[in-house]
């Protein structure tokens, strides 16, 4: 989770169903989703198991997400992350009406 405010520090190891608790005007979360890979991850136990609790987290929370980002390639993704950011913190942010009034 990235916060809005600059001076707030961003907050990136929660657990998936934190987002519903989260997801208020009292926090404004911006969402990002670091995806497992999409190659083969060949017959390894644990990869095999971290594509499929990606697959399961983006389908049952996706709908919370600002921005999903797949884990290809490290130095790829932490550019568009960084990308996002510098985004976040130049161009206005769309929220729910309800977190204005």
């Amino acid at each position: 989770f990235w916060p809005h405010h600059p001076q707030e520090h961003p907050s990136p190891s929660r657990p998936p169903q934190a987002v519903k608790v989260l997801r208020t005007a009292e926090f404004v979360p911006y969402v990002v989703f670091i995806e497992a890979p999409t190659g083969p991850c060949g017959q390894e136990a644990d990869a095999r198991r971290t594509v499929e609790e990606s697959g399961r987290i983006q389908r049952g929370y996706g709908h919370y997400f600002d921005l999903s980002l797949t884990n290809d390639d490290l130095e790829l993704t932490f550019g568009r992350l960084r990308e996002a950011m510098e985004r976040l913190r130049v161009q206005p942010q769309w929220v729910p009406v309800s977190w204005v009034y």
